[in-house]
């Protein structure tokens, strides 16, 4: 709920609109009450596009969170903290749910913001795991409000600014902040200027974390031993580079070829910059719906469309496949209702098709249960039996023991939420982690009975290849 005040707050902002008055009652406020809150405007622009906005004004060790889903005409980007915070453990998601709230709380809010990603909105990364030892690696959870935030939606183009208002504000400060983003943003030449093509960029032989296969006969012994049903390994591939990656090229080369996927970007200061096509949606927040997916099972493309078919039918059809996907919508049913979700509707299963792959696809629905955040669903899901297995007490031991290192963002949660509870969370899958001379693939596959080691190395290849051809412009893994 936005804070109470005497000066309505207009229901309409462009970049004429005048708001010296209404930040200095806020001001006010903040001075008789002796506290922070924060002022969030939202503006109706033109033409936009936040992942060019991106590519044009990305800074070094400037945290950005950026999401599109070309097919769905929807894209947002945001960047520079605000305010931030960071979680770990296995509360993390219910600390952030609380943080959340009260960073609300104290949000007033001016302009309109009826479509879901405007108003003031949060940007959340958790990685796979609760916790790690590791100080040099991504917090398991980050949360922040952003200084400016960036929407395209079906033809609506917003710009989002934020502000913190202290009993030291200064109303010509914060009006010249304003005026700032909004030049800084709405002034941007788009142009090659900061682009360049990644695949001039020299890729060494990749060094690979373990051994594969091996691991994957230890874990298909665990499942005959039925300690498991399921479980997912994971490769990582890094490779030397002589200059740094554009990620931002590389996530526009992606969203262009996987219009069905979300593309992703995720930069925190020190921690490099992930970019990725997921095909992965974790829960959508519709404000009356929670919807998410049961996403599992793998299958090349075809040549032809006769090929095609034959795979998409082998999805559907073949035992593995169909009891790897049995698991996964198995296990999403008893973790929502784990929390009192119990009316979730489960779709017809179908064939995701991707430029690269073929994935089985059940689209799973609940209306929200009184009471219960987006944050809660997350916890409830994340690993999914699609990224870690099952049973997840199981199968997540082991998969820290086999794979040697933890996976950070990869198959983790990366997404926004607004102020309306309207949001969209993401898996990142499908990615590589960039830094200044190095650059680390990541791809997995679902083991279970019946699985052969040979063949789950092979479709993580498949799954590799999005992010090779984009980069190196080849389809095949180097030789290491």
């Amino acid at each position: 709920m936005s804070l109470k005040s005497p000066v309505l707050p207009p229901s309409f902002c462009d970049e004429s609109t005048d708001l010296y008055h209404y930040v200095e009652e806020l001001i006010s406020r903040s001075q008789r009450e002796n506290n922070q809150h924060f002022l969030s405007v939202t503006i109706e622009t033109d033409y936009s596009d936040p992942l060019a906005v991106l590519e044009t004004i990305h800074q070094k060790g400037v945290p950005t969170c950026y999401l599109e889903k070309p097919g769905n005409e929807f894209s947002i980007a945001a960047g520079e903290y605000l305010s931030v915070s960071r979680f770990s453990g296995s509360q993390r998601f219910q600390k952030a749910q609380k943080w959340a709230d009260d960073i609300f709380s104290k949000t007033v809010v001016a302009g309109d913001h009826k479509i879901a990603g405007t108003g003031p909105t949060l940007f959340l990364s958790a990685t796979f795991e609760n916790d790690y030892d590791d100080p040099s690696l991504p917090p398991p959870l980050e949360i922040f409000l952003p200084k400016w935030q960036v929407l395209r939606k079906e033809g609506y183009n917003f710009l989002i600014c934020n502000v913190e208002i202290t009993p030291e504000s200064s109303s010509e400060n914060i009006i010249n902040e304003f005026k700032a983003h909004i030049s800084k943003i709405k002034g941007v030449r788009f142009n090659s200027r900061t682009a360049s093509d990644p695949k001039k960029v020299k890729v060494g032989s990749p060094v690979e974390n373990y051994d594969y296969e091996k691991a994957v006969g230890k874990a298909l012994t665990e499942i005959k031993k039925q300690k498991l049903s399921k479980v997912v390994l994971s490769r990582q591939l890094t490779f030397s580079t002589d200059s740094p990656l554009p990620p931002f090229s590389i996530a526009h080369f992606l969203r262009e070829k996987f219009s069905d996927c979300h593309t992703f970007c995720i930069s925190q200061p020190g921690h490099g910059l992930m970019v990725g096509a997921t095909p992965e949606t974790l829960l959508r927040s519709t404000g009356n719906s929670f919807e998410t997916e049961a996403l599992a099972g793998s299958a090349p493309r075809g040549m032809s469309a006769g090929k095609d078919a034959h795979w998409g039918k082998t999805l559907l059809g073949r035992e593995k496949e169909i009891l790897e996907h049995k698991l996964v919508i198995q296990s999403i049913l008893r973790r929502l209702s784990s929390i009192g979700i119990e009316n979730c509707k489960e779709g017809k299963p179908r064939v995701l098709r991707l430029a690269n792959l073929q994935h089985a696809k059940t689209p799973l629905t609940a209306k929200p249960v009184n009471g219960i955040h987006p944050f809660e669903v997350l916890s409830a899901l994340h690993p999914t039996p699609a990224m870690g297995g099952s049973p997840r007490e199981v199968a997540l031991p082991l998969v820290s023991k086999l794979e040697q290192k933890p996976r950070t963002w990869y198959s983790g949660v990366t997404g926004w939420i607004d102020n309306r509870g309207r949001g969209e969370f993401v898996v990142p899958i499908r990615c590589g982690k960039i830094l200044h001379d190095k650059l680390t693939l990541y791809a997995g596959a679902g083991l279970v009975d019946g699985s052969n080691p040979a063949q789950e190395k092979k479709e993580t290849d498949w799954k590799l290849q999005a992010m090779l051809e984009v980069i190196t412009g080849r389809t095949t893994l180097p030789e290491s």
